[in-house]
């Protein structure tokens, strides 16, 4: 019989469907482990700017609690 006729089965749609669906799957549990990483390694930019502004106002701070010499101290030239 032919192809049209009703005793001979067509998989070649049930093959697609299977296909569609394990690539489906797959993307779903890509976007899943992606999503589980954002939130285990990831930070929000204003998280990120607002470390950088403590960072940067501690090292202020830390510049500007350095004690100067008042005296230079004397060379160690042997030639003078």
């Amino acid at each position: 019989m032919d192809s049209k006729g009703k005793n001979i089965v067509d998989f070649g749609s049930a093959r697609k469907n299977l296909k569609n669906k394990k690539k489906a799957d797959q993307r779903a549990a890509k976007e899943k482990q992606a999503e589980e990483n954002r939130v285990k390694f990831g930070r929000t930019k204003a998280e990120k700017i607002r470390d950088k502004q403590t960072k940067d106002l501690q090292q202020q701070r830390h510049d500007g609690n350095k004690i100067e010499p008042l005296f230079p101290a004397p060379s160690q030239d042997p030639k003078e």
